[in-house]
């Protein structure tokens, strides 16, 4: 038993980046279409959010601080399944920007290093730009509880995590819907540090695909 757990534990840390990325492609686009299903969107949400932690905790484990982050915010999330307590399910989404900002970094040193896989480089990209949407989704909905009132949806609809998600994205990629409005200085300076870190992470990341692939060009 004890041999097939560690070899499950290699697996999936072996494939680490990958799962990662789905995890958050399945928090992004998964929720509207069980909109109806309160209970079960809920319980899925949270679940991605486990997932999304152990994962994080796969990649930054041997880092002592980090793995103390990681159990505090596995029992957050455990908690907020259980308690009916905003607070909760907001420090457990600062554990979790916390946990993979520092994944997405160990994984994207070891992507751009001499020895870093061009395939792996271009799936941490993908993963990186996911991960600002998803912390940027975080930092809004932080925001709202904090400052009430700071976003204003123009249809008068009380926004809730997915719609700050959404926010996030529309907002990083310079599209701007303006169905959901940062209607606050300190919202409005949110949505500016989306735009410029959503624009600084592309041209960052396509300058070093560009050099990594005249590198593997050259030998």
């Amino acid at each position: 038993m004890e041999d097939s757990r560690l070899k499950f534990i290699k697996f999936v840390d072996a494939r680490r980046i990958h799962v990662l990325m789905a995890s958050i492609f399945l928090l992004v686009f998964i929720p509207p279409f069980f909109s109806d299903f309160s209970n079960f969107n809920e319980a899925f949400i949270k679940v991605d959010f486990l997932i999304i932690v152990i994962i994080s905790y796969l990649i930054i484990r041997k880092i002592k601080t980090s793995r103390y982050v990681g159990y505090v915010t596995l029992l957050l999330i455990v908690a907020d399944a259980f308690l009916d307590m905003s607070v909760l399910n907001y420090l457990a989404q600062i554990g979790i920007s916390y946990l993979i900002i520092h994944a997405f970094i160990l994984v994207l040193k070891e992507a751009i290093s001499l020895k870093g896989d061009t395939k792996n480089l271009i799936l941490v990209s993908i993963t990186g730009y996911m991960i600002i949407g998803l912390i940027g989704g975080f930092l809004a909905a932080g925001l709202e509880y904090i400052f009430p009132d700071s976003f204003y949806h123009t249809t008068g609809m009380a926004l809730e995590l997915y719609n700050f998600i959404y926010y996030s994205y529309v907002t990083m990629t310079t599209l701007g819907y303006g169905d959901i409005i940062p209607v606050s200085e300190k919202s409005q300076a949110l949505a500016l540090m989306l735009v410029i870190s959503g624009q600084l992470f592309l041209s960052v990341i396509i300058g070093i695909n560009i050099a990594k692939f005249i590198q593997k060009k050259m030998k």
